[in-house]
C-alpha cells in the first residue's frame, strides 16, 4: 500500500468519504494548494496518524487542543468530528476545553465552544432540545 492510500484510508476511517474524495481530489489536481494537500494525505494522515505510541483518540486530543490554542475554530470542528469519529465522547472534549481554559483563556475556549455547538448541532448530540448552541461564553 503506498502513502496515498494509507493515508486516504485513515481520512476515510476518520472524517468519512466525502472527506476523503475531496482530499485525495485537491492532492491529485496539480492546481495550487495541491502539494500541500498531498503532504497532509500523505505524511500527516500516513505516517504521523499511524505511528505507535499514541492511540487516535489521544491524537485526536492533542489536535483539537492545538487547534484551541491557536484559535482555529475551523480546524477545531473537523478535528471534533473525527475524534467523535475516533471514539471520544462529548464529556471528554468539554473536558479538553476545560483543561485548556487556564493555559490559553477565555477568548480561545469562546471560539472552541462556539465551533463545538455547530459540531454538536450538526450531528445531532444534545440531547435538550431548549439547547439554543453557544455563541462564545455570552
Amino acid at each position: 500500500m503506498t502513502n496515498r492510500e494509507a493515508g486516504l484510508n485513515v481520512v476515510r476511517e476518520m472524517m468519512g468519504d466525502q472527506a476523503a474524495a475531496k482530499l485525495s481530489a485537491s492532492a491529485d489536481s496539480n492546481t495550487f494548494g495541491a502539494p500541500i494537500a498531498a503532504y497532509a494525505v500523505d505524511q500527516v494522515f500516513a505516517d504521523i496518524w499511524t505511528r505507535p505510541g499514541l492511540d487516535r483518540r489521544s491524537r485526536s486530543l492533542v489536535s483539537m487542543s492545538v487547534m484551541i490554542a491557536m484559535r482555529q475554530p475551523h480546524e477545531f470542528a473537523i478535528h471534533m468530528g473525527a475524534g467523535l469519529n475516533n471514539g471520544l465522547t462529548l464529556k471528554e472534549i468539554e473536558e479538553v476545553l476545560i483543561q485548556a481554559l487556564p493555559y490559553v483563556g477565555y477568548p480561545a475556549i469562546a471560539t472552541a465552544l462556539a465551533a463545538a455547538a455547530e459540531v454538536i448541532k450538526e450531528r445531532g448530540l444534545d440531547v435538550d432540545k431548549n439547547y439554543a448552541g453557544h455563541r462564545g461564553l455570552l
